[in-house]
């Protein structure tokens, strides 16, 4: 039956209003579910629900369907449907709720008791298990920074642990009991559990049951897989211990070092261009960023002046073992690492680049900024030159695209790779009240080299200009293949 023409048009009105107020509504929704207390909420249920399988699978009667624990899983089991419901709800992206929840909607089907679904999906409920340590691990960020990086690795040893505990106890229990003398109660296929996967084989008289010699087998493969898993994780562990408390040593020592905060490609390039600079080449550079490996993200020749500080570069105390107050140089990279916002990336910079100017007045500060409307805070802290990219990049564009070939000019002048390239260096006591023309023309026949701009003494610049006539402490800017000396 087709709807009136004007009951069509209404429809098409409406729905704008019914897409508005359901995004508004999934809004609400996920700030409830950012709030600690309801984590606390479902943490707290999990460890309920678990232990009451746990007493309700040892009873004599396993398995049960009836009695006040079983309403009260029930309840439980209800609840978290409909959490889950509100979370689906809520998402922008079904595909990747499915991915997240997929095993606590498993751990739904003890709902389908009701309808005559078998008891034993009692055991799925212990599946909640391994929601607790993804809850539990959003607050691990008061942990030691060596242990926060571990923190996955440790729950899942753990995750492990457990869940296989618990099942093989649930499983063993269920076909020994009534079959083996020395397996009647929960409680001795717990021992039987922990036992045998510590030790890798079955440590009672043989198991008389398929079911129970299945599971046997499972917790000595178990067994193997936890121990591999541990021992690269404390091997892990111990090697980022040596190698952080190495890097700490090297620190202490250096001087006059270039230290980057935050990595990305842009901070690869910088280190090749510093190794590329004749003066720099030799120059420690510290980075001081979040990183995995850094063995795989910088080139190999690029090593040996590298070392890697693994930490916050906002806080005080990582750049003071960065050595910040002995640096020469100090590079503030935009950091939009981890889903942050440019908002949070150029707080993070002025934040950075107040603090280091602070601990060292001396240290020459350059940050990156996404966003010019900030920069006026930089210019308030005294950081010595800031680079707003999408800006800059935005002019460099431009200028390629009105004048054609331009690319390739820039290119050469502004990489140390070859060629040509800029050089700042201070004038000569002799070329004092000397003018630009006549410094251009001794640079261009002696060195090969062009003059196109003055460093004032007194802070300003002046670039290519008609008349000027140098003054003391005066620095010059030119374009040449090599360091003019003069």
């Amino acid at each position: 039956m087709r709807l009136p023409r004007n009951w069509s048009n209404v429809l098409q009105s409406i729905q704008p209003k019914i897409k508005q107020k359901l995004k508004s509504f999934q809004g609400k929704l996920n700030r409830f579910f950012r709030k600690s207390i309801v984590d606390l909420t479902l943490a707290l249920l999990i460890v309920i629900s678990v232990g009451l399988t746990l007493v309700s699978l040892s009873q004599p009667n396993a398995f049960p369907s009836t009695g006040k624990i079983e309403s009260i899983q029930q309840i439980i089991t209800a609840t978290f449907a409909l959490e889950l419901g509100l979370r689906w709800l809520a998402a922008t992206s079904k595909q990747r709720f499915f991915r997240t929840y997929w095993l606590d909607l498993i751990a739904l089907l003890p709902l389908l008791q009701f309808v005559g679904m078998p008891a034993v999906l009692q055991l799925l409920r212990l599946l909640r298990a391994l929601r607790l340590f993804s809850l539990i691990i959003h607050y691990t960020n008061m942990l030691p920074l060596n242990l926060k990086r571990r923190t996955p690795e440790y729950f899942l040893i753990f995750e492990l642990l457990l869940l296989t505990v618990l099942f093989g106890s649930m499983i063993i229990f269920g076909f020994e009991r009534g079959n083996n003398p020395e397996i009647e109660t929960l409680e001795e296929a717990l021992w039987y559990s922990i036992y045998s996967l510590f030790s890798g084989e079955p440590v009672l008289s043989p198991i008389k049951s398929l079911g129970g010699r299945i599971m046997t087998v499972c917790l000595m493969l178990m067994h193997m897989t936890l121990f591999v898993v541990f021992t690269g994780t404390v091997s892990a562990f111990m090697v980022d211990k040596l190698r952080n408390e190495n890097t700490l040593m090297e620190l202490d020592q250096l001087s006059d070092h270039t230290i980057i905060c935050g990595w990305n490609r842009k901070a690869e390039i910088i280190v090749r261009e510093y190794k590329a600079a004749g003066k720099t080449k030799d120059t420690p550079v510290v980075v001081i960023a979040f990183v995995d490996d850094e063995h795989t993200i910088i080139d190999p020749d690029l090593r040996s002046i590298v070392r890697f500080l693994d930490d916050d570069f906002t806080k005080v105390t990582v750049l003071e073992k960065a050595g910040i107050r002995r640096a020469n140089t100090c590079i503030i990279l935009s950091d939009k690492s981890h889903g942050r916002s440019e908002q949070d990336a150029d707080a993070r910079t002025i934040l950075a680049a107040l603090t280091a100017e602070k601990l060292n007045p001396s240290v020459y500060t350059c940050a990156e900024l996404i966003n010019r409307e900030y920069a006026s805070h930089l210019a308030l802290g005294n950081v010595n030159a800031y680079v707003v990219s999408q800006e800059h990049s935005a002019f460099l564009l431009a200028q390629v695209a009105l004048n054609h070939g331009l690319m390739e000019v820039f290119g050469e002048l502004l990489s140390y790779q070859g060629g040509n390239h800029f050089y700042r260096i201070p004038l000569k006591p002799e070329w004092v009240d000397h003018t630009f023309l006549e410094l251009f023309i001794h640079l261009k026949q002696v060195h090969n080299a062009i003059l196109i701009a003055v460093d004032e003494a007194n802070g300003g610049y002046c670039v290519n200009p008609n008349h000027y006539t140098f003054k003391q402490d005066d620095q010059i800017i030119l374009i040449a293949s090599h360091d003019v000396q003069f």
